[in-house]
């Protein structure tokens, strides 16, 4: 197993959401977004995506704060620490990167994903919000969805 920078086109061969799809590999080619993967004999079996900077500042304002985003292991590979080795592969990159707080979002009700974000630091409810700033519409507005809970982690 590794964890790796993965490129714009293996994004596109995991998932392709028209809109949602080409915001990532604009930011991802502009250096606004990073691509990690775990690989595994040649194949991606988790992703997690590194957002510098967003509209909304309190996901990421591109200087003391970034955003974590559509973090996911397959099923089969859950429970072997896998997550926590993308997690904290990312997270080292973002001190790296000089900043300071990283935030992630989650729905109140996945227990399992609120518990492993506790246990990396992820202890402050910033806010609750519905509009995702990483899912947009075809004027690359953020899309409106169930409510979820915007946590923040120190580095």
């Amino acid at each position: 197993m590794i964890v790796r920078q993965a490129t714009v086109d293996e994004m596109v061969r995991l998932w392709y959401k028209f809109y949602t799809s080409e915001f990532f590999k604009e930011n991802i080619q502009k250096g606004n977004a990073e691509f990690w993967a775990i690989e595994h004999h040649n194949r991606l079996i988790g992703e997690l995506y590194l957002f510098k900077h967003l509209n909304d500042h309190d996901f990421a304002d591109g200087d003391s704060t970034a955003y974590l985003y559509g973090f996911q292991v397959e099923e089969l590979m859950r429970g072997k620490g896998l997550g926590t080795m993308l997690m904290n592969h990312v997270l080292h990159r973002l001190v790296d990167l000089d900043f300071k707080y990283v935030t992630i979002g989650v729905e109140p009700d996945h227990e399992k994903n609120l518990q492993l974000y506790k246990r990396l630091g992820f202890t402050e409810k910033i806010k609750t919000v519905s509009k995702n700033p990483c899912d947009v519409n075809e004027d690359y507005l953020p899309t409106t969805g169930p409510e979820y809970l915007l946590l923040r982690k120190t580095l």
